[in-house]
């Protein structure tokens, strides 16, 4: 038995394919890692411009009763529909989750101190109506699925990478601003 052992063990036979079996799924690890990698890439890449096409257009736009975070949801979903039939829908984005928020401010310092604009019949919840609102704050959260689960991609390090927001002068209602000095 000892003697079959030491055979098997100098026995140049089967030795690439010892070395294929044990490379390969290094070499389809890493392969998938760069196509999930660029895939993410790309998908951030066109989410910056949907995003800011679909700000632009709505800010400039009216929106039914001011509410400009639906103006806002209804572009950026046309915008995602235009692109379907390009590379996004090759890397099969369209089932994923989008999160929309809209907050208004009336300074500049409100903004950076976080006072937005609250209901008026609940202030526990920010307004839903950017009527007389100079800046507004537009977030966008993408739920990112990766194609090939890969223990070195987390989720929540995508999701959090895939968030965007952008504050913008609200310009349809700029000519209505009432001043208080």
């Amino acid at each position: 038995m000892i003697k079959n052992l030491k055979k098997m063990l100098v026995n140049p036979n089967g030795v690439s394919t010892i070395e294929f079996s044990l490379t390969v799924g290094i070499f389809f690890f890493v392969v998938f890692l760069i196509f999930e990698l660029c895939r993410l890439a790309i998908i951030s890449a066109y989410w910056d411009l949907a995003i800011t096409e679909s700000v632009r257009i709505a800010k400039n736009q009216r929106a039914a009763n001011s509410d400009y975070k639906t103006q806002f949801e209804k572009i950026l979903i046309e915008q995602r529909n235009d692109l379907q039939s390009g590379t996004i829908a090759f890397l099969g984005e369209a089932n994923n989750k989008l999160e929309v928020d809209v907050k208004y401010a009336d300074s500049l310092d409100d903004l950076v101190n976080g006072k937005f604009k609250r209901d008026p019949k609940d202030s526990n919840k920010f307004s839903s109506t950017g009527v007389n609102s100079t800046l507004a704050l537009y977030t966008v959260k993408y739920s990112y699925q990766p194609v090939v689960p890969l223990p070195f991609l987390p989720t929540s390090w995508t999701n959090n990478l895939l968030e965007r927001k952008i504050v913008m002068v609200q310009e349809y209602e700029r000519s209505q601003f009432q001043y208080t000095n």
